[in-house]
């Protein structure tokens, strides 16, 4: 049965948030899951400051110095909203020190940490940024908190070709490396990019249906995700890696 949601888009402003017109269940919520979107936009944008130091092709270094300068920015955006209800950048982050190591933010930790050249540029593209695409256009542009569907809005915007990127790119990378290390970057990258959206069904994911902080679990995005993927993976001769269904989703 689907949940109810209590609030509708943008009806609660930050104001309420400061003088406690809403409930201190929903500040918790809210401050967790902005604070996750913030870490994932900062880990995606030190990914692709990394990517700028092993990458020279001078037909990716605009694209990548471009998504780089984006991420950054709405990185900032959100800190700076979680600002205006008294939250730093060091106390959101610090809310995410346990979030961080587990499988949802395994996507976003590689990029930032590990990922080198331009196949694991495509696929670190795939993996947050197609993914990511999903989440604030589904989920956060209704924000029932205004300043994080003004901020979704915002990203949406400007990062509408960070998901064209990823998804012509593998055209590219096809071509390049060839089918076979293509298909064992997919697997290296994919059960990341599923567990990036998070676990189904929780307590969490609940809260943020019923607040209206989210519109969608996180399994349906996740679906749709992997139809997209696929459905362009057909176009390229490719298969989808075979997943497990269980969080955190494996190999099978």
């Amino acid at each position: 049965m689907p949940v109810r949601r209590q609030l509708a888009p943008a009806s609660i402003q930050s104001e309420d948030i400061r003088l406690k017109r809403v409930e201190f269940h929903y500040t918790k919520v809210l401050t967790r899951l902005m604070a996750a979107h913030a870490l994932a936009e900062k880990l995606t944008a030190i990914g692709y400051q990394r990517m700028l130091r092993t990458i020279d092709d001078p037909e990716l270094r605009p694209v990548i110095e471009k998504n780089f300068a984006e991420e950054r920015r709405h990185a900032r955006l959100l800190y700076d909203a979680l600002a205006e209800i008294g939250l730093s950048e060091a106390q959101a982050d610090r809310l995410m020190v346990t979030v961080v190591r587990t499988p949802s933010f395994a996507a976003p930790r590689r990029f930032a940490e590990q990922a080198e050249g331009e196949l694991n540029l495509v696929m670190g593209s795939l993996s947050l940024d197609v993914t990511g695409m999903l989440m604030i256009g589904i989920n956060y542009r209704d924000s029932s908190y205004a300043p994080h569907a003004r901020a979704a809005e915002a990203i949406l915007e400007e990062e509408v070709d960070h998901e064209s990127f990823a998804m012509n790119a593998l055209s590219r990378v096809l071509d390049r490396f060839g089918a076979a290390r293509v298909a064992g970057a997919l697997r290296e990258w994919l059960p990341c990019a599923v567990n990036f959206f998070g676990p189904p069904g929780t307590g969490f994911t609940f809260d943020c249906l019923t607040y209206g902080l989210k519109a969608r679990d996180n399994q349906e995005l996740a679906d749709l995700f992997l139809a997209l993927l696929e459905r362009r993976l057909d176009q390229l001769g490719l298969k989808l890696p075979v997943l497990t269904r269980e969080y955190p989703c494996r190999l099978a």
